[in-house]
């Protein structure tokens, strides 16, 4: 696996490769999840897809659960 330097200040938007490794998940996992309108994402910047820091994280709020 190669590695990913995150610049001291992480940006709002990640693209797709900085977004997977930030939810510790693969890259089609967040294209599938992208794909069922599950996460939003955000195109029109070049030929990029990106993520908000935001979404992501109520993602990951989301898909939380207590095993009792």
């Amino acid at each position: 696996m190669r590695e990913i330097h995150e610049p001291a200040t992480m940006p709002r938007l990640l693209n797709i490769l900085q977004a997977s490794h930030y939810c510790g998940c693969a890259v089609w996992t967040l294209r599938d999840l992208e794909w069922r309108g599950e996460l939003p994402s955000i195109r029109g910047l070049g030929r990029r897809i990106l993520f908000d820091r935001k979404d992501l994280d109520a993602l990951i709020e989301k898909k939380k659960t207590v095993i009792q």
